[in-house]
């Protein structure tokens, strides 16, 4: 069945909100949620040294020289107020960060592209208001009234209005440009409904209730889909507006005017490669990545919707300089030279830490700790829907998984690879989560080899080969060979997977190791052609709900049933050999209930069925979990002010975008 993939936490009311006048939103944490965060300052208000005025001077000289409009005109009628994390900002400087390449999108995502209808608190407490004026909810779930702020500008000057809500709306269900409807706007099968009831408001409808979508509507992708598409710049891209659009297409490299579309206002990157692309982003971009081998540069947005409690226009900042860097060692060198203003990507391992710590003196910069949202460093995923009828007989049987776990020596793998830092952990939700169940998360953790070899010989795996490895019932290996992305989000996966390797070995289980690039292994995953993978236990925290790729086969990232989990959302397999075998009716019924979940408007009905999803991850035991770690870092210079102090940390909630990048400043005395 077609669902909405959910992507964020759960909040604790049934209709959100605001009406009339300025909507204030903290950028400093509330520490009232699930995280308790420090928002390192007091937050209280004006410096009153400080005399800034109304907008940045590079803006005010452009004013004065008529080559835009005053300030006042490029703001909403209701711009968005930010109270500051620390203090009111100033003007002016440049934030230092760096990206690896091209395939480092997700950095500027994190950092300086996060405006959707609505945004996480940085406790990740709840979501608030942020494009969206006002955001209503219908008593049964079905409709979801939103008002834009009226006198909102794109990056060019251009309104913002319904027109463009419109216009996104029937970009996104055009089966000609896209592979299928967006996820937004489609539950249960059928494509929402979109009123629109005057210049700044507009209703989503759907058929049955959604319990996530307004949760959803918060997320860094999701939640922008619908403010992402401007009418007045892309309609010149479509044939129906454009005679000529499919020689212009060629004459820019695309086989069709679709291709060429979707290159410069359709893709995961347009926003950091096209530079004529009109954005609600606090910067635009002035130096593309796309090709780059130096730097990617971004400068402040004229008409940006915010203002500090002074009624100064944000952002702070002039410009955001990403340096391309592949090189880890080359970043961590830069890093601790404090040549970053807040940098929390690549170099951050625990391997590093301790150099990076003892370099904040000379390097002038401090630690941002960040709490972890995962519930393993590494998580190992043998496939159960296997192309080999035997093995996947093997690999589906609970009690090979189960000796699997109880061979491995995670204590091992927390003093040799983790630095003697983090927990044995099965993969289950962590402690604050309000899903957690100590006994979910600690079962099968006891290294205990001879119970292992006594499961196997009591589930029939009592023959061996001249070599010593058990044997199936076909007179096949009980074998592994464990696909690792490398490089892959987490260092030392390979060396933790030869570990476990050798404790296996002992128990009989042929295990080898196949370590690849990321790419290669994306393709044997999405083609069901591997033994098993290694990933991070993503959905431990407030995530887990919206995020339970690891407790059923919920998404591609289900290494253990993607292929179910496509079944599953509606798609098709070209080939009729793809088509994966059925799969266990313990995970069918799972999905049946995760499909209820999502039709449930209420919170704690929403909770009690996936309580029950839980119950059956925990019971069949579907992966098997390793370490958890408490929290990783990043670091921030003394001269960058109003970051504030820890946060969670996950992709889910766009670390660090909810601290808010539009009040961070540069104080060259601090």
């Amino acid at each position: 069945m077609n669902h909405q993939r959910p992507t964020s936490p759960l909040l604790s009311r049934r209709r959100l909100l605001y009406g009339g006048g300025l909507v204030v939103v903290s950028a400093a944490a509330s520490g009232c949620g699930f995280f308790e965060t420090d928002p390192g300052g007091e937050g209280d208000g004006a410096d009153p040294s400080v005399d800034k005025g109304p907008e940045a001077p590079m803006l005010a000289e452009q004013v004065d020289a008529g080559d835009l409009p005053p300030v006042d005109e490029r703001l909403p009628v209701n711009p968005l107020v930010v109270e500051p994390t620390e203090r009111i900002g100033t003007y002016g400087g440049t934030w230092r960060t760096a990206v690896t390449g091209e395939g480092d999108g997700p950095w500027m995502h994190r950092t300086i592209g996060y405006e959707s209808l609505l945004r996480w608190t940085r406790d990740w407490d709840e979501p608030i208001l942020n494009v969206a004026e006002s955001f209503e909810v219908s008593d049964d779930g079905r409709e979801f009234t939103i008002r834009l702020r009226e006198g909102h500008r794109w990056s060019d000057g251009e309104p913002l209005t319904t027109e463009d809500v419109q216009f996104a709306f029937d970009i996104l269900t055009n089966r000609d440009i896209n592979q299928s409807v967006h996820s937004m706007l489609q539950h249960e099968g059928e494509i929402a409904e979109l009123d629109i009831l005057d210049d700044y408001t507009f209703v989503v409808r759907f058929a049955s209730p959604h319990g996530l979508w307004r949760i959803n509507n918060a997320n860094v992708v999701d939640g922008d889909r619908l403010i992402s598409f401007p009418k007045h710049y892309l309609e010149n891209f479509l044939p129906e507006n454009n005679p000529d659009i499919e020689d212009e297409a060629r004459e820019a490299g695309f086989e069709s005017w679709q291709e060429y579309f979707n290159s410069i206002g359709n893709g995961f990157s347009v926003t950091w490669n096209n530079l004529d692309l009109p954005t609600l982003n606090p910067f635009i971009v002035v130096e593309p990545l796309q090709g780059a081998t130096d730097r990617a540069l971004f400068r402040r947005n004229p008409y940006y919707f915010k203002v500090d409690p002074d009624g100064s226009q944000l952002p702070y900042l002039d410009e955001v300089r990403y340096d391309i860097i592949a090189d880890e060692e080359a970043m961590l060198l830069r890093a601790t030279n404090g040549e970053f203003d807040l940098h929390t990507r690549h170099f951050n391992t625990l391997e590093n830490r301790p150099v990076v710590a003892e370099n904040q003196e000379d390097g002038n910069y401090r630690i941002l700790e960040l709490d972890s949202t995962w519930h393993n460093q590494m998580t190992i995923m043998l496939n159960l829907h296997h192309r080999d009828e035997a093995v996947r007989e093997l690999y589906q049987d609970r009690n090979f998984r189960i000796a699997l776990s109880h061979a491995i020596d995670r204590q091992r793998l927390v003093d040799a690879v983790w630095n003697r830092q983090g927990e044995p952990y099965q993969a289950a939700p962590v402690p604050g989560s309000e899903f957690y169940d100590e006994e979910f998360a600690t079962q099968y953790l006891e290294h205990d080899p001879d119970l292992a070899n006594e499961i196997l010989d009591d589930a029939g795996y009592d023959e061996r080969d001249g070599d010593g490895y058990r044997l199936r019932a076909d007179g096949g290996r009980l074998s592994v060979r464990v696909s690792i992305a490398d490089p892959g989000p987490v260092d030392g996966w390979v060396q933790a997977m030869e570990l476990v390797a050798d404790d296996w070995e002992q128990i009989g289980v042929e295990c080898t190791l196949d370590p690849k690039p990321r790419e290669a292994f994306e393709t044997e995953k999405s083609e069901r052609d591997h033994d098993a993978t290694v990933w991070v236990g993503e959905g431990g925290h407030n995530d887990a709900l919206i995020l339970p790729r690891q407790y059923f086969a919920f998404d591609f990232e289900s290494h253990f049933g993607n292929s179910w989990a496509t079944v599953w959302e509606g798609g098709e397999f070209d080939d009729p050999d793809d088509v994966p075998p059925p799969m266990p009716e313990p995970m069918a019924e799972q999905q049946r209930l995760y499909d209820e979940l999502t039709a449930e408007p209420d919170e704690a009905a929403r909770n009690e069925i996936f309580q029950e999803i839980l119950e059956i991850a925990k019971e069949q035991f579907w992966c098997i979990g390793t370490v958890r770690l408490e929290g990783t870092y990043g670091i921030v210079h003394d001269r960058f002010q109003n970051v504030g102090g820890p946060m969670p940390e996950s992709s889910v909630l766009n670390t660090p975008a909810p601290a808010n990048a539009e009040q961070f400043f540069v104080d060259e005395d601090a």
